[in-house]
């Protein structure tokens, strides 16, 4: 039998009395690939927002790998959420850009490198390390 990985119950999020999401249904089971698509202003970001732990359900249930999430605060949560809209230093590379945070949070240089090198594979973006901003694609600087 299918184990169920995400299961969205029954979910409805109102702002002012307006449902963003409204008693939305949804069981994606683990090795499936979704995807999520919509038009403008149906509720697609509100409810990654929620998954994600950002927006609070009005109404419903969201369940991951058997475990509600309710009470789980985002940080807890093993999910990431890239947004549309992204920030890159443009005088930086690509490995510079990735690298930005975690020099931040002082992390051994050797463990930057590693860390750099296994994000860059993760993206198919080994080839392109070197490399600025403006000298990507719009869909390589989203990765």
């Amino acid at each position: 039998a299918l184990t169920p990985l995400l299961e969205i119950r029954n979910l409805t999020k109102s702002f002012d009395g307006q449902h963003a999401v409204d008693d939305v249904n949804l069981t994606i089971y683990k090795g499936e690939i979704f995807a999520l698509l919509g038009a403008s202003g149906c509720g697609k970001s509100t409810l990654l927002r929620m998954l994600a732990g950002f927006e609070q359900p009005t109404a419903g249930q969201i369940v991951l790998d058997g475990v509600d999430l309710a009470r789980v605060p985002p940080y807890q949560r093993p999910i990431n959420m890239m947004f549309q809209s992204y920030a890159l230093f443009p005088h930086m590379t690509v490995e510079q850009n990735i690298a930005f945070g975690l020099k931040q949070d002082k992390l051994p240089k050797a463990e930057i490198t590693s860390r750099v090198q296994e994000m860059l594979a993760l993206v198919h973006m080994q080839e392109f390390a070197k490399r600025k901003p403006h000298q990507l694609s719009g869909g390589q600087r989203q990765r």
